[in-house]
């Protein structure tokens, strides 16, 4: 049996994140509160979500509960309240439900075998590591790029961290105010595509942003808390 509550501005940047990525995926409530991991279809980006029990205004879950749903149906219920509702989850004798405003939708569940089932998020060597102070400022950047699809993510020799565009003539270049942790000699130069990464951190508001990164196929991934007990980890694929 699952009873839980759920302040309606934490779950719209929850529905935000996920559907950056995916339209479907597996919900995993436990004990430990809720778990998703989705990837998106060219396998370019990928992201885990935890909710901790204590980031829900209640939440109760005797046993574990593993839900595929369609986001959409998710997000219709909430799309019309405000900061003031309560938006209320649960799910017994095989009925996931979703309450607010005395109108109740009841959920219905996808096959989970037709639901790319992605148990974890892989971990990589990673050879660099920084925390850029506000994920506003990664999204403007990413903003001011307009039409230009392809940037890149540079680290000099263990001293900064460029961001940069490949054109020289128009260069549009960032070099985040943050401490940066790898090898002294250390150097790579990674090519992304823009509009994949302001995706990926599409949910995230004026948080810091922990980032990892390394070299060749590594991807960069990048670790945020918008709510206290909502966690982020999404990483991008670089391109080859």
């Amino acid at each position: 049996m699952l009873a839980a509550s759920i302040a309606v501005p934490r779950m719209k940047n929850i529905l935000k994140g996920l559907q950056s990525i995916a339209e479907d995926c597996i919900l995993d409530f436990s004990e430990s509160g809720l778990t998703v991991h989705v990837v998106d279809s060219i396998r370019a980006k990928m992201m885990r979500l935890r909710v901790a029990p204590a980031a829900f205004q209640s939440y109760e879950c005797d046993e574990r509960h593993r839900l595929a749903v369609d986001l959409s149906k998710l997000k219709s219920i909430t799309t019309g309240l405000t900061t003031s509702d309560e938006l209320r989850l649960s799910y017994a004798d095989n009925k996931f439900a979703l309450l607010a405003n005395s109108m109740e939708r009841v959920i219905r569940l996808k096959r989970i075998e037709l639901v790319y089932d992605l148990q974890t998020i892989p971990d990589f060597d990673y050879e660099y590591n920084t925390t850029i102070s506000s994920a506003k400022d990664i999204r403007d950047y990413l903003k001011t790029l307009d039409k230009t699809p392809i940037y890149s993510i540079n680290v000099r020799e263990g001293k900064n961290m460029v961001w940069e565009t490949l054109d020289a003539e128009e260069l549009i270049t960032w070099s985040p105010d943050a401490e940066l942790e790898c090898e002294e000699e250390f150097t790579t130069r990674q090519l992304f595509t823009a509009s994949e990464v302001a995706a990926l951190i599409s949910a995230s508001t004026k948080e810091s942003v922990a980032i990892r990164g390394g070299s060749g196929s590594c991807p960069v991934e990048f670790t945020w808390t918008p709510y206290e007990g909502v966690e982020y980890t999404g990483m991008v694929a670089p391109r080859l």
